[in-house]
């Protein structure tokens, strides 16, 4: 693994750490921090609770120690957002529209070691977004699948990060790769609720973002970074290939006639 990958996945492990404490405390130190949809305010605290509070800040548990982790999550962010920008991929990250240096640092975590995916395929697998029998891995309850979902933890609550930043992007690239993605869905499975239409267009797009990511970040150490199956052995038309430089900004807008 290189050396400055190592050390973002180090400080997004130590980042993900102290933000995982500072919601466990806020729960009970500071419940006016969360938004209370149907109330508006934080329900009466109980008994129990109150006595969880005591025992928890006799423990060591107390407001100091939540503002050192308020502190310390605050500076492992900034750290990440900043090795993030020094990598390779962060001056890719800083021309798609709607992700941002703190997210090139945590999809740099997610992806690991560079060196072991030597193709696009084995790569989405370790991220988690390679395909069953032709469907996306899921969990059924009562039942024991043959392989679980791949990716880790940590993996796949970065790439619901990611989801939610590309679904937000209105106006850029990426967006408009998921309009077109959904524009498909709908025309050939009407029949499907919406969530599940939505669910594959985005779900489509982010492979296609981190099939791009993953040839630059290769190439930048110098490995080597096949095309997919389809257009490097079975030679499809290489018009439809896409780069990273395809994503990049905002889609431009024709001005009126």
């Amino acid at each position: 693994m290189f050396e400055l990958d190592e050390k973002i996945l180090r400080t997004w492990f130590r980042y993900e750490k102290w933000q995982e404490e500072r919601l466990r405390l806020a729960a009970v130190l500071h419940p006016e921090t969360f938004k209370w949809k149907k109330r508006g305010e934080p329900p009466r605290q109980s008994w129990s609770t109150l006595m969880k509070v005591e025992e928890w800040v006799s423990m060591g548990w107390d407001e100091e120690l939540y503002q050192k982790c308020l502190t310390m999550e605050a500076a492992d962010r900034a750290e990440l957002e900043r090795l993030g920008g020094e990598h390779p991929l962060g001056e890719h990250f800083a021309q798609l529209h709607g992700l941002s240096d703190y997210l090139g640092g945590a999809f740099i975590a997610a992806g690991g070691d560079i060196t072991r995916p030597g193709s696009v395929s084995s790569f989405w697998k370790g991220m988690g977004l390679d395909l069953v029998d032709g469907q996306a891995p899921r969990r059924t309850r009562g039942a024991t699948a043959e392989r679980g979902i791949p990716a880790m933890p940590h993996v796949t609550k970065i790439g619901e990060q990611i989801r939610q930043q590309i679904n937000r992007s209105v106006g850029g690239k990426l967006r408009e790769r998921y309009d077109r993605f959904r524009a498909e869905e709908d025309e050939r499975f009407p029949e499907k609720p919406k969530i599940f239409r939505f669910k594959s267009s985005l779900r489509k797009t982010q492979k296609l973002l981190y099939a791009c990511l993953w040839r630059e970040w290769r190439l930048a150490y110098g490995l080597p970074a096949p095309d997919p199956y389809a257009f490097g052995m079975l030679k499809h038309d290489n018009g439809n290939l896409i780069r990273i430089e395809d994503l990049y900004g905002k889609v431009a807008v024709e001005a009126a006639a």
